[in-house]
């Protein structure tokens, strides 16, 4: 893995061209977070690699080279988690089980926290999955996403009666929905 700090950000990965932007990651994610991966697991991996691959071609006739193709791309998902991670602390906030958020049903806070605090219009620019990485752990709480997170999130156990029914009734209003994986 790269450096986020000192090298430049990948555009070939494992001698391919690729597309680094965040949109291919985020639809593997929404789809593997809704069980949408298993009824052609073949013909799955070969609609992420035309999203992710800017020639997938060279992949498509041996179902070995879509295996070692698919894993590629997963290799860099995980090198933009672990490059989001030396970026930014985890947050303490975060939930010991379940999605502290989802992609599909947070889009639009999301996109709202970019622009707020970084100025950056994810519906128009395009943004390297390592960075969008990155700056998605790094968001202030200040954001509506930060406080939807530090919401469902919330250990509401050690609380008065007041304050957890209160946490209780913003936890609901915010949930996910039931069935999703967590990543």
């Amino acid at each position: 893995m790269s450096d986020l700090l000192l090298d430049e950000l990948p555009t070939r990965w494992h001698g391919h061209e690729i597309i680094p932007d965040f949109r291919p990651m985020v639809w593997l994610v929404n789809a593997y977070v809704r069980g949408q991966t298993g009824d052609d697991p073949i013909g799955f991996a070969v609609s992420a690699l035309w999203r992710f691959y800017k020639d997938p071609h060279c992949f498509l006739n041996d179902p070995q080279k879509i295996i070692d193709a698919y894993g590629y791309m997963i290799e860099f998902y995980k090198a933009g988690e672990k490059a989001a991670e030396s970026a930014a602390a985890e947050s303490s906030t975060a939930p010991s089980s379940g999605l502290a958020f989802d992609y599909q049903c947070d889009a639009g806070y999301i996109v709202a926290a970019f622009q707020q605090a970084y100025g950056i219009d994810l519906t128009a620019d395009k943004v390297h999955w390592w960075r969008f990485k990155a700056l998605l752990h790094a968001l202030p709480p200040e954001t509506s996403l930060g406080k939807i997170v530090e919401i469902r999130g919330k250990d509401t156990s050690g609380m008065d009666r007041a304050d957890r029914d209160y946490y209780e009734t913003l936890k609901e209003r915010f949930a996910l929905p039931d069935g999703l994986k967590g990543v």
